[in-house]
């Protein structure tokens, strides 16, 4: 028994109940200088099945590496024999191949499924309070005051006015933008992270998610960290932190493009010669780069906090304002003094007996 768990512990690939290398090896040496298979397996003090399984197992070794040809000159083999092991050979591959598709299409189908239940984080108590507290709403929306609300919900008063406190605080608060069909949910990312571990291309990707192959492609592109990593839930939170609205302007987050656009307007460079200016200057820094509008909206509007107004004398038109084009005047541009309306033209045009006054009786002709 000790004997027999020595051998069955050892790890060298081999099984318990395979014979020793050593056998092996003097079958490979009888073999190669020219025995055949009968006195070689004799020699090796073996059955002829364990000769032709040995010979075989190297068949299939050097197959993958060689023609049929090389191998069956090689190896001795008959014809009859070497085209028999030929196609058990393709054969093995083919159901090797099904039964790795089997997996991959299971594995696909797991990770459809561990992705639902992983993006199902709500609990069921936490359910039924998101419930109520929408009812909640919709009878206040529907002209209900907090008592009637509560009594007809089955809550207390205290719970319907912590429900309005919470209301009245979050008011003040930006909220990220959820989700929608037009964007990749914690579903989706989930879904292509387990995909991409089962090696599946961004075609295979997309056809699973219903979803383009390039939207997969610019996701991983964005959210993927220096060392090619894709981690689902970081790239949700940064997705959506990135389509937070109102978003931060440029030169309010930016200090230092901040202070060089201070900088230039204290010069009295224009706008459109600061951008140009920051796109040579800086052509690979995309956070030092923005448009003239941004320093114009900055000045003229200041709804960001970005330039004080105090530079806006340093612009060419020194105005504090912006000046609309459409909001001035009549808001149809120019007006003619003076003009004489068409109702009035005198009677002789009619006649059309004079030079100058046949020009649309003749284009109508004409054409």
């Amino acid at each position: 028994m000790i004997e027999w768990e020595d051998r069955f512990r050892r790890d060298d690939g081999r099984h318990h109940f395979q014979v020793g290398v050593e056998v092996e090896a003097a079958f490979w040496a009888s073999y190669q200088q020219g025995a055949s298979l009968a006195k070689a397996t004799q020699g090796a003090g073996v059955s002829r099945a364990t000769g032709y399984r040995w010979l075989y197992n190297r068949f299939t070794l050097l197959r993958a590496s060689n023609g049929p040809a090389r191998v069956a000159k090689e190896l001795r083999l008959l014809p009859g024999t070497a085209a028999a092991w030929e196609k058990r050979w393709k054969t093995e591959l083919t159901v090797a191949k099904e039964r790795l598709d089997q997996a991959h299409r299971a594995g696909i189908q797991d990770a459809r499924l561990f992705a639902a239940r992983a993006a199902q984080t709500v609990s069921p108590a936490k359910a039924r309070r998101d419930l109520a507290e929408t009812r909640y709403w919709d009878l206040v929306n529907a002209g209900s005051s907090n008592a009637e609300a509560c009594r007809m919900l089955g809550m207390s008063r205290r719970a319907g006015t912590k429900l309005r406190n919470q209301r009245a605080e979050q008011s003040h608060i930006r909220v990220p933008v959820q989700g929608s069909g037009r964007y990749l949910s914690l579903l989706e990312r989930i879904q292509i992270a387990d995909l991409l571990r089962l090696d599946c291309s961004l075609r295979r990707i997309g056809r699973e998610l219903g979803r383009c192959p390039s939207t997969i492609k610019r996701e991983l592109d964005r959210h993927r960290d220096g060392h090619g990593r894709y981690s689902p839930h970081a790239a949700d939170h940064s997705a959506s932190q990135q389509r937070r609205r109102p978003r931060d302007r440029k030169l309010r987050r930016n200090r230092r493009l901040r202070a060089i656009v201070q900088r230039k307007l204290n010069r009295h460079w224009s706008p459109e010669q600061i951008c140009g200016w920051l796109a040579l200057q800086f052509p690979f820094e995309p956070g030092l780069q923005l448009s003239p509008e941004t320093i114009y909206r900055a000045l003229l509007f200041n709804d960001d906090d970005g330039l004080d107004k105090k530079y806006c004398p340093r612009l060419r038109t020194g105005r504090k304002i912006r000046r609309h084009r459409w909001r001035t005047g009549s808001g149809h541009g120019a007006v003619v003094r003076n003009m004489t309306m068409i109702s009035q033209r005198p009677p002789a045009i009619e006649t059309k007996t004079e030079a100058g006054h046949w020009e649309s009786q003749c284009f109508c002709q004409a054409a």
